[in-house]
């Protein structure tokens, strides 16, 4: 083969195969983007105002997953508020203050019962164990203030290769028996509650956590205190005027 034939062969394999390399580095990445996105759950938009969950999907709620979550507030309170979170996520965190301040002015007035759903997700390494550790403190009749302790310490022990020691201060500093917590968090009775609420949550068809019902009217991220105390005021006030409870 002559210089000048090689050197044509050369520059229509150039010509041919390098823009054929190029779509196919192109495709590769678009369906890399396609699968990541794929994997997200669909977060809500600025702006987005509350929602109304339909009969059927409360009814569900009511009658059978309500036992699955941690509740506390009179069973026949006029007003059940429902949160489903995640405790390493960084926005059940920001709302967990205002969710405490809420369950103090209304839990304890015996106008409302509140309702924890789990709902750990699979990007949070430490979200599950985090939520058997809170169930298993519920057996000793200490969820809440173990709940509330593992949002504020949010920070510290989801940055841990293994948080378990941590989990077993909180009970220290919670008053839970930590030999007790230890042997539960062993046990895989309470991750079977846990992936029970998960089915309460395909129910709502959860987006994002936090997500919070006042009655029927679904909130997805944590509302504001003040947006959360007009909703259960509106409920309030609806049921005064002989609606059903939600």
């Amino acid at each position: 083969m002559t210089p000048q034939n090689e050197n044509a062969r050369s520059s229509l394999f150039g010509a041919v195969f390098f823009p054929v390399l190029i779509i196919g580095a192109l495709i590769i990445v678009a369906i890399l983007v396609m699968s990541y996105r794929g994997n997200q759950r669909t977060a809500p938009k600025p702006g987005d105002g509350p929602t109304q969950l339909d009969a059927s999907t409360m009814n569900a709620l009511r009658n059978k997953y309500d036992k699955l979550g941690e509740s506390i507030g009179q069973a026949d309170a006029p007003v059940t508020v429902r949160e489903f979170g995640d405790y390493q996520c960084p926005a059940c965190g920001h709302f967990a203050p205002t969710a405490e301040r809420m369950r103090k002015a209304y839990v304890k007035t015996g106008k409302v019962r509140f309702i924890f759903f789990d709902f750990p997700l699979p990007m949070h390494q430490h979200a599950q164990a985090a939520a058997v550790a809170a169930r298993c403190a519920g057996r000793q009749n200490k969820f809440w203030p173990y709940h509330d302790r593992l949002y504020a310490t949010q920070s510290k022990w989801a940055e841990e290769n293994d948080p378990s020691s941590t989990f077993l201060d909180i009970a220290v500093e919670t008053g839970v028996d930590s030999g007790q917590l230890k042997q539960c968090m062993a046990s895989d009775e309470p991750l079977a509650t846990i992936n029970a609420e998960r089915d309460a949550g395909k129910a709502v068809k959860l987006r994002a956590t936090p997500t919070v019902l006042v009655g029927n009217t679904e909130f997805v991220g944590g509302p504001s205190y003040d947006k959360l105390k007009k909703a259960i005021d509106d409920a309030l006030q609806a049921a005064d005027n002989g609606a059903k409870p939600q």
